[in-house]
């Protein structure tokens, strides 16, 4: 029955009446209790002012006399006994100190004795301030928390204590005005809360049946009928609530959606991010991660992943109590190498309800990055590799020919023909490095794109490699499949290219071997394929072809007089000059397959 609003409404009103009397009650009682210790503490300050002490001093100080010769009296230096003295001043205060039934005023000798008592006292108890009376030291007690007041004057004999005059009210008045107030409030709030329930109850029945039929079709509003609730033309409270549940339905709606679609963005964003995400929250669990973090970390479950535990496994040397207290905007940074990929992993923390609410890790593949690094201290070891042989024996065969001025011209022609050809051979390598260096920075040649017609441009340079060809006892031959359109771009680009590749396959084939090249459209694309029954190529050694220098033997291109840097120039030109693909295929002792594909972007119009 209680758990009605109805009733809650009732009792809350009562409780707030009965409490509102408490509190007055209780604020009276303190205000009446403060207003007698206000009194006691004034009238002690009123009457015992310093005349009044200083009177009594004198009092209780007074010498005592005897009677002399001639009738005189005769001071003696012993202090007579005072308390009438004294009882004879206080005489004139009962009236001003208020002095009843419930408050009386004591003298006391020097020992605690009671000389005299306005409630006939014969023995009092030891009150603090009478205790420190007796050593001397005026004290009074009015705290609230006690049940008496009191006050202790000193009346001293230079360091000596002579009287004590002890005020002392024991609370009986404060008492009885206190017990009948509590009566009246007990009376006030019996009558005042039955009074209050009984109008909480009337005034919480008008409130609580609107308010039922609304919190009814809040439920069903709740439910996810936006029309359970029609706004209302009422001007009151409930009118008011009902206009607002109204409102808050369909702007929780509009929410809802825009929430979801941000989600939906946000998820969209993290799962398809060039970077892995991980995210933890401060007891170590993953909270959050992404596609490419479960890729890069090539796990295919993570639900047993911790933080301190995975990261040790992959010897990351960092555990959630490093990140605990560093600033939002800092983060720690590790470089691992994990099945042969090379990480880098960023972690910071982030907030939740201003406080740290979990770790986000954000791992970045540099893997491409450390290979190109290698590759160019590879590339700049290789260059310099390269062009120091032909240096040394340059200036080798020089410093012979410079010590040798008698020699032979036999001699000297031939020694000057090797450094003729080593030069040359610099030449070569220094013009394919700078041919590579505009192919890397995408640069092309000054003059403008040209229409280039690939069977005609393929049957001259087979044309002109014949003698070539014939000279090792070599076939080699072309095969046009079908027409190809004509394209636009570099001629002397893609005609470099295909002669790098048939003179390779050339160098590579042995006597009396074959060479065949096709030119053909197949789909969108137009192939250039060069077939030999050469030597072949090691397939451990196939994914590093295009590489500047590389060599399958290290004397071979040497010995052929290549550069190293044929194939690495043709597939730059094919790929950044045409937008094609250059691909090998090959087989020990069976020979190479290489073709060359160009998209049709590169296609004459009308073709």
């Amino acid at each position: 029955m209680f758990k009605s609003i109805r009733w809650k409404i009732a009792i809350d009103f009562l409780l707030l009446v009965m409490l509102a009397q408490i509190i007055g009650g209780t604020i009276a009682v303190i205000w009446i209790s403060n207003y007698y210790r206000g009194e006691f503490s004034k009238t002690i300050d009123t009457v015992f002012n310093d005349d009044l002490k200083n009177e009594l001093t004198e009092g209780a100080n007074k010498l005592s006399g005897e009677q002399g010769e001639g009738g005189t009296i005769v001071i003696t230096d012993a202090p007579a006994d005072n308390a009438d003295t004294i009882k004879s001043i206080m005489s004139y205060y009962p009236g001003v100190l208020g002095i009843s039934s419930s408050r009386c005023y004591n003298i006391l000798d020097s020992n605690g004795a009671v000389l005299f008592s306005s409630g006939n006292y014969t023995e009092l108890e030891l009150t603090p301030a009478l205790v420190s009376a007796l050593n001397g030291t005026e004290s009074r007690e009015t705290g609230i928390t006690s049940s008496y007041m009191d006050y202790a004057l000193p009346l001293m004999d230079g360091a000596q204590v002579r009287y004590v005059i002890y005020v002392n009210d024991n609370g009986e008045q404060r008492r009885g005005v206190l017990g009948a107030l509590f009566r009246i409030i007990i009376w006030s709030a019996l009558i005042t809360g039955a009074a209050a329930f009984f109008l909480g109850n009337v005034l919480s029945t008008s409130v609580a049946v609107p308010l039922k039929q609304l919190t009814e079709r809040a439920k069903s509003l709740a439910d996810g009928d936006i029309n359970a609730l029609e706004e209302s033309d009422a001007g009151d409270e409930l009118g008011e609530l009902t206009n607002s549940l109204v409102y808050l339905a369909h702007t929780r709606q509009e929410s809802a959606d825009k929430v979801e679609s941000e989600k939906i963005k946000v998820e969209t964003i993290l799962q398809n991010m060039n970077d892995g995400i991980l995210a933890f929250d401060m007891q170590g669990k993953l909270i959050h991660f992404n596609r490419e973090a479960q890729r890069l970390i090539n796990r295919q479950f993570m639900d047993d992943i911790s933080f301190n535990s995975f990261f040790k496994e992959i010897n990351a040397d960092i555990t959630l109590g490093d990140l605990l207290y560093i600033k939002p905007e800092q983060a720690l940074e590790r470089e691992i190498k994990l099945n042969d990929r090379f990480l880098r992993m960023n972690f910071a923390p982030f907030n939740s309800e201003n406080k740290i609410g979990g770790i986000i890790v954000i791992i970045h593949d540099e893997t491409r990055h450390q290979k190109l690094e290698a590759s160019r201290r590879d590339f700049v070891a290789d260059v310099s590799h390269e062009l120091r042989t032909p240096l040394t024996i340059i200036k080798s065969y020089a410093d012979i020919l410079a010590d040798s001025p008698d020699a032979d011209k036999e001699l000297r022609t031939r020694f000057l023909a090797t450094i003729s050809n080593e030069t040359d051979r610099m030449t070569r390598i220094i013009s394919d490095l700078l041919t590579l260096s505009k192919l890397d920075e995408n640069q092309t040649y000054t003059k403008p794109p040209e229409e280039i017609d690939i069977r005609a441009m393929t049957e001259a340079i087979v044309e002109r490699l014949q003698l070539t060809a014939k000279k090792k006892q070599q076939t080699l031959v072309y095969h046009p499949i079908n027409d190809v359109p004509h394209v636009m771009g570099d001629r002397d680009g893609l005609e470099r290219a295909v002669i790098n590749i048939i003179t390779n396959a050339l160098k590579y084939t042995p006597t009396n071997g074959k060479i065949e090249v096709y030119t053909s459209k197949v789909y969108k694309d137009i192939n250039i394929k060069v077939c030999d029954n050469g030597i072949g190529i090691p397939k451990d050694k196939l994914p590093n072809i295009f590489d500047r220098f590389f060599r399958v033997e290290k004397a071979r291109n040497r010995g052929t007089g290549g550069t190293g840097l044929g194939l690495a120039i043709a597939k730059q030109t094919i790929e950044t000059v045409f937008k094609g693909k250059i691909k090998i295929t090959s087989e020990v002792n069976k020979g190479t397959e290489v073709v060359i594909s160009i998209p049709a972007d590169t296609f004459v119009k009308g073709e």
